[in-house]
């Protein structure tokens, strides 16, 4: 019984299909990708700008309680 001889192209023809199927998954995906990550990011912008507010009112109030702290 004989073996199959590899074709000398092989590795080639391995290494340009791995790269096409690398290049389609890329080229694909972007739209759906951009709208995901803009998402993500106003969400994460909006999480940002709710705890800044929180710890301005926080740090605001305490100030204000510790001008009166002197009075008593």
């Amino acid at each position: 019984m004989t073996t199959p001889v590899a074709s000398p192209f092989a590795l080639g023809r391995t290494f340009v299909f791995r790269r096409y199927l690398t290049l389609r998954r890329h080229i694909a995906a972007p739209a759906a990708d951009l709208a995901a990550k803009a998402a993500r990011r106003a969400r994460k912008l909006r999480k940002k700008e709710a705890k800044d507010e929180r710890l301005r009112n926080f740090f605001g109030w305490c100030a204000g309680c510790e001008a009166y702290g002197s009075i008593f």
